[in-house]
């Protein structure tokens, strides 16, 4: 198999985890309504930052990864709704998102795409970091999904080995942050288990 045919392989295998990657946190949400720990920065900045991504794969011509940003725009839409709908205030989190797409546009226009991706890769820590932080500092994050961020931990993987195979470095470290951050979640909702469990017991 040569290389760009294990990179499209590879590419098809991280479509279907990203198409799949925040389902778990969507159906927490409509299961529970709890959102404790949940940041609907995370949500609002990874539509806008997938927009971006969106834009970059096209000019690069990279097709394999559209389906999935697609899927990624649309699941981050529908998990901020969620969040708003059981009682979350989003307003900071659109103007958070709105503010992240205007400044991928003027880097883009200083600086050109490569630019542009390597900071979108970077701005992992705009969108996963909120999460993080969300989930670290509250006592119980009864709200946040684990499989999502199993998830998150094999689509960084993915998307990591297939910017390797197509040697290009902003997909590289777009999926090296986003293996470590969603990590650090998953850290965190082992060392709560107990109060997680507690939080969703019956009669609590």
């Amino acid at each position: 198999m040569s290389r760009q045919e294990l990179a499209f392989w590879v590419a098809v295998v991280a479509n279907g985890v990203t198409f799949v990657q925040i389902i778990p946190q969507i159906a927490r949400l409509i299961r529970t309504g709890r959102t404790e720990g949940v940041s609907p920065v995370w949500a609002a900045a990874g539509m806008t930052i997938n927009v971006g991504w969106l834009a970059y794969v096209v000019e690069n011509e990279f097709w394999e990864t559209i389906p999935s940003i697609i899927a990624a725009i649309s699941s981050f839409g529908l998990a901020l709704f969620l969040l708003y709908r059981n009682g979350v205030s989003v307003r900071a989190s659109l103007l958070i998102g709105a503010a992240v797409m205007v400044a991928s546009v003027v880097i883009q226009q200083a600086a050109g795409w490569t630019v542009l991706g390597t900071v979108l890769g970077l701005s992992n820590g705009l969108y996963l970091g909120p999460a993080l932080i969300a989930a670290w500092r509250t006592y119980a994050p009864a709200g946040v999904s684990p499989g999502t961020w199993w998830l998150t931990v094999l689509e960084g993987f993915k998307w990591g080995l297939y910017g390797v195979l197509v040697a290009a470095v902003p997909i590289m470290v777009y999926g090296s942050t986003a293996m470590l951050l969603a990590v650090l979640v998953l850290l965190r909702l082992w060392l709560t288990r107990d109060r997680i469990r507690a939080a969703l017991s019956p009669g609590v």
